[in-house]
């Protein structure tokens, strides 16, 4: 059944993508949705001088993803080939290449949090993988022993980039914040990727069974021997199998590159007919769809989404509601209602949050904020059936000098530039992006620029 659904997948993919290329569709720059004008944050510092923490790697990655998009549309224009857009074939191949590079940049985070130095080398090679390298056996032996829940997400790490990514995206997308058709190749490539990395446990179902293509198609690409120099290895293998290794048997005899034949039948169980099944719902939201949003009326628009991702206790599932009303004199006001469902192995958890997006009481300031609570394992135990209450809080505010108060006049491109500073606090727990699952508190620094 797997077989056929995936083969469907596969086909509606790829007329979605042929659709979606038509210049009659919402990815126009020329849409309602085009803006003359945008601004992109570069995060200078969020917490800490040691490297790029998760989030900060995401939000600079956002801002040159958009920037190289806007400069491929106006340096192509309309030119196409067989009625697609020349444009798109180049934006929507680029992501296939540079995504690797939060991904993996997700995984070295944690691993710089827990004070483990790492190099991230995000380029493909010939397994089709990307590796974060540098790093000892016995040192991830000592990691896993002293702290589980952050060498599981050592693991999961990558996939939570790839998600929030996509949170990312989807605000952008429904509040207008920039345009849909900037936004859209990044998001369509990572939404695939969010099923297929957490999803593709089914093929080596199908490959344990029998199937010749999914046999041949996982012995050439996913299975990988480790490299005789340690400091060369992939910190992790492939994620997936690594995670419920490590959540299922943390006291197993450690092996680096875990493949889907030393997996236990539970710890296959799990994959197949829990993470498989739900990775599926990352693909029900009207953003992937082609539509950023919905108008209700003149003064205000609406969008949801649902999505799923492996966390350091077992996964989770996440609904969002993104609500914007345009009645306000010269301003928005953008809101983002989301409620999420953790589950560790057996035991569900919930979670809460509100986020008011980026708005403009006054020409010079912007003002983002978001409130979370949530419930989750103790301790982020696996196997527990006892629970904490936590939260956090952020506050960051865009300070915006217009042009015509430039010092000096001679930068014409710019319209304007500032700076973004932020704080956020985290009580106890797991918090999407923030390495920390102790309480701690953050402070940022960004500059803004709008062209």
């Amino acid at each position: 059944m797997k077989k056929y659904l995936q083969l469907f997948l596969i086909a509606f993919f790829s007329f979605n993508l042929t659709n979606l290329f038509s210049q009659e569709t919402q990815l126009s720059p020329d849409s309602e949705y085009a803006s003359p004008q945008q601004t992109y944050t570069f995060s200078i510092f969020d917490g800490s001088l040691d490297s790029f923490t998760m989030r900060q790697m995401n939000q600079n990655y956002f801002s040159i993803s958009r920037i190289v998009n806007r400069g491929v549309e106006e340096i192509l224009g309309n030119k196409n080939i067989w009625g697609i857009k020349l444009s798109d074939i180049v934006n929507f191949s680029l992501p296939a290449i540079t995504m690797a590079f939060t991904h993996e940049e997700g995984h070295r985070s944690i691993l710089t949090a827990n004070g483990i130095g790492s190099i991230s080398q995000p380029f493909f090679n010939l397994h089709g993988t990307a590796y974060v390298k540098g790093v000892t056996d016995q040192a991830l032996i000592n990691f896993r022993d002293s702290d589980k829940a952050s060498f599981v997400r050592m693991y999961t790490a990558g996939i939570e980039s790839d998600f929030m990514m996509n949170r990312h995206s989807e605000q952008y997308a429904a509040f207008g914040l920039d345009d849909y058709s900037r936004i859209y190749p990044d998001y369509f490539f990572r939404t695939i990727s969010l099923y297929s990395y957490q999803g593709i446990s089914s093929i080596f179902y199908c490959a344990e069974k029998g199937m010749s293509f999914y046999e041949w198609l996982t012995k050439t690409f996913y299975s990988l021997e480790e490299e005789s120099n340690e400091y060369l290895r992939d910190i992790a293998g492939y994620d997936p199998f690594g995670a419920a290794r490590a959540l299922f048997n943390p006291s197993a005899d450690f092996k680096r590159y875990v493949s889907y034949s030393d997996l236990t039948d539970e710890e296959k169980d799990f994959l197949n007919d829990r993470v498989s099944n739900k990775a599926l719902l990352n693909l029900l939201s009207p953003f992937f769809f082609g539509f950023p949003y919905f108008n209700i009326g003149e003064h205000i628009s609406f969008n949801a989404s649902v999505g799923y991702f492996m966390v350091p206790f077992g996964d989770l599932i996440e609904e969002n509601v993104y609500f914007q009303y345009k009645g306000l004199p010269c301003r928005n006001l953008n809101f983002n209602l989301y409620a999420r469902q953790a589950q560790n192995y057996k035991n569900w958890y919930p979670a809460f949050g509100v986020r008011l997006v980026e708005f403009s009481p006054c020409e010079w300031l912007s003002v983002s904020s978001g409130v979370h609570l949530w419930w989750q394992p103790e301790n982020l135990e696996f196997f527990t059936d006892k629970s904490i209450f936590g939260g956090a809080f952020e506050l960051s505010a865009k300070f915006i000098l217009p042009q015509r108060l430039f010092p000096s006049k001679q930068i014409s491109f710019l319209k304007s530039a500032g700076l973004e500073l932020g704080i956020l606090w985290k009580s106890q727990g797991f918090m999407p992006e923030i390495e920390q699952h102790k309480s701690h508190f953050r402070f940022n620094i960004g500059l803004c620029l709008s062209f």
